[in-house]
């Protein structure tokens, strides 16, 4: 009977973040990049000399939930914020706030999970709150947004969304898989990166495979090899699972040790080849004596490729994440003349 590979991470930034998220391997300086959300803390992370730069954003923004490279600049940044998108450049430290920002949601809503798709759109997902002070989630009280260029305006592609969280695409372009958490599963939509309106790229939603049945965990931030497996990071299990979603069948567990306690949030493929598995973890409204008991809760963990290679066999890389398209992709089609 085939045994399912059971790996296990090291610990690289012991950060403890209250919410880690968001990473992203940036390829122009070959640093990870990531997040601690609710403190509004961009983070790089260079693997060569193990320093860890710390962005301090909490002057512009309540919440910092996405980071994705921006397309032809050595050090620009988009970012999803409390109140929406923004650009940040790492280098001169400048800040601009989309002009949309502030109008998009709620006053308890704010903005999660995100990234682009192959034609360099940002897709940015939120997650719905209530009060008092936005304790509790708000059923069906966040969206998915599309922008498609930093001067265009955000398009909403779905409502009714809970917890929008993991998003990305296949290698081909041509599916795009996406995770609402309360609903335990992962869904896949047809896509279709040529249509003439961002109404028209998505459709045929379907469940791609189901995480589990009932909490804990929830599925969360994911990112896919070049085998076209799904990485799941699994928040309240401490786990990032391998699934083949053309089957739903679970291939390979990444189990996080007990220190870090069982709230996997995120995962990114990084290092020059994209062989090494990069885990971010929380712990979020954490009392201090549970602290206490899982003391690199928050930390950047990785899956070195060594080990990673060992489990699963050489070949195992992450499929490049894309980088945000400022001028949108009607402009890069105008300028080519199509």
């Amino acid at each position: 009977m085939f045994a399912r590979p059971i790996i296990t991470p090291v610990l690289v930034v012991d950060q403890r973040c209250e919410l880690g998220e968001g990473p992203i391997w940036d390829a122009r300086t070959d640093t990870l990049l990531w997040l601690n959300i609710l403190h509004s803390k961009l983070m790089q992370y260079s693997p060569s000399t193990g320093e860890n730069v710390v962005h301090d954003l909490s002057a512009y923004a309540d919440s910092v939930s996405t980071v994705v490279p921006v397309e032809g600049t050595a050090s620009q940044v988009v970012l999803g914020v409390q109140t929406g998108f923004a650009l940040y450049d790492l280098a001169t430290k400048k800040f601009e706030a989309h002009a949309s920002n502030g109008s998009l949601h709620g006053q308890y809503t704010r903005m999660n999970d995100g990234k682009c798709d192959p034609q360099g759109r940002l897709w940015l997902g939120s997650i719905g709150r209530v009060g008092p002070g936005g304790a509790d989630l708000l059923p069906g009280g966040a969206s998915l947004f599309c922008l498609d260029g930093w001067k265009s305006t955000p398009c909403k592609v779905l409502d009714g969304v809970t917890v929008s969280n993991g998003i990305t695409w296949s290698a081909d372009g041509k599916t795009m898989y996406y995770t609402d958490s309360p609903t335990f599963k992962v869904d896949a939509f047809d896509f279709d990166g040529a249509a003439p309106s961002v109404a028209e790229l998505v459709s045929n939603r379907r469940t791609a495979f189901n995480v589990c049945t009932g909490f804990p965990p929830v599925p969360d931030g994911c990112a896919l090899d070049t085998q076209g497996m799904l990485w799941t990071a699994c928040f309240g299990a401490g786990e990032v699972r391998r699934y083949d979603p053309s089957s739903g069948k679970l291939v390979a567990t990444v189990v996080l040790p007990d220190e870090a306690g069982l709230e996997t949030t995120a995962c990114a493929f990084g290092g020059a080849q994209l062989d090494e598995l990069y885990i971010t973890t929380a712990h979020e409204f954490w009392p201090a004596d549970k602290m206490a008991k899982h003391p690199t809760a928050g930390g950047l963990y990785k899956v070195p490729r060594e080990a990673l290679a060992a489990a699963l066999g050489p070949g195992v890389t992450g499929v490049p994440m894309h980088h945000f398209k400022a001028g949108g992709r009607k402009s890069i089609f105008s300028m080519l003349g199509v």
